[in-house]
């Protein structure tokens, strides 16, 4: 009697930890489908790079989407904005914005975006505001939750290598 009671006790015990486990593995990767859902700066549309233009005219003049011109095999942007002092490129893949940051003279690269800065054009400053301008698109201006958790969502890819 004695030890059957044992065996439902381990049992209760062993049923309620693999219960937590489960509860605790399905709240982790919700919460990780959450932040994935939020984290939209894939889904950055050209419109936002053309109304940056009215926006922050100094900084980004005169936007046309160049698209058609610009995008390629070789560059394979979703699309492609040109001023007269940078052109905005949205790529579908991080992959695809590193490497045309690593092969064309003048860009960086953030996230899904690669910015090629017209020589001269824009000082260091101006620069870093047309950059923070893609950074914060569709985010809470008084946090950077996201990229607080950057470090280990998979899907987004800090350095190129």
């Amino acid at each position: 009697m004695v030890v059957v009671e044992r065996r439902v006790r381990r049992w209760s015990w062993g049923r309620r930890i693999v219960g937590a486990v489960v509860v605790m593995v399905l709240l982790l990767w919700g919460y990780a489908g959450c932040v994935r859902a939020l984290e939209n700066r894939d889904g950055i549309p050209a419109d936002w790079a053309i109304f940056l233009g009215s926006y922050d005219s100094e900084v980004f003049p005169d936007p046309v989407e160049t698209t058609e011109q610009t995008c390629t095999e070789d560059l394979p942007c979703r699309w492609a904005v040109t001023s007269d002092t940078a052109v905005v490129m949205m790529f579908d893949d991080q992959r695809d914005a590193c490497r045309a940051a690593q092969t064309l003279p003048a860009t960086v690269r953030q996230d899904w975006i690669a910015v090629r800065f017209t020589p001269g054009a824009l000082t260091v400053k101006q620069r870093n505001d047309l950059m923070a301008h893609f950074a914060n698109y569709n985010r809470d201006p008084d946090g950077d939750f996201a990229d607080d958790l950057g470090s280990w969502l998979p899907w987004v890819v800090r350095t190129c290598s």
